[in-house]
């Protein structure tokens, strides 16, 4: 395991036990078992610690869908990549449920800075998918999928059942509704 992942692992398991405010840089390193020096010249702040948690996520997934079957449809394409995202965020969820529930009403410059990290992997997610993102168009779908992932987020939050049904309902549910609003967008008027 590189000092990211254990960096990384180590302050989601602080933050199932801590809340997340009262956590320190030399408790990561302490729970990481490694120098705070050490902690220091791969991150200063828990929000960067956040950053690269979610970085790692993008990669995964990237991973996971390089080679997928380019004969589904995008919509599937896209249910696909976000609920392996639920899936892998599934293991920490007890550590991200409450750093966000505390984050968000509290901290508006993570808030922000989160939200530039979610059209981040939104943006990661169109691109694995096909879809042209540097055009201004592509800037809504972008936000678009955003608002879509994180309404299924929400849900997530509460979801305990085993197999996420009532996530994976909203999701599906949200993008049926993008894609009829596409598909509306493009008739021609008579």
């Amino acid at each position: 395991m590189s000092y990211h992942e254990r960096i990384i692992s180590a302050a989601l398991k602080l933050a199932e036990k801590k809340p997340w405010h009262e956590i320190t840089m030399d408790n990561i390193a302490e729970s990481a078992k490694i120098k705070s020096s050490t902690l220091a010249k791969y991150f200063t702040s828990k929000l960067l610690i956040l950053d690269a948690f979610n970085h790692q996520l993008d990669e995964q997934i990237k991973l996971n869908f390089s080679d997928d079957d380019p004969t589904s449809s995008i919509r599937s394409q896209i249910f696909e990549i976000l609920m392996t995202r639920f899936d892998k965020l599934n293991q920490h969820k007890t550590a991200v449920k409450l750093i966000f529930k505390e984050t968000i009403p509290s901290d508006p410059f993570a808030t922000a800075h989160g939200l530039k990290n979610l059209f981040r992997s939104m943006k990661a997610v169109l691109d694995t998918v096909g879809i042209q993102t540097r055009t201004p168009l592509g800037c809504v779908k972008i936000k678009a999928l955003s608002v879509i992932f994180l309404r299924s987020f929400l849900v997530w939050l509460e979801d305990d059942s085993s197999d996420m049904a009532k996530t994976m309902a909203s999701l599906d549910r949200d993008l049926a509704k993008a894609e009829t609003l596409k598909k509306a967008s493009l008739r021609q008027p008579r």
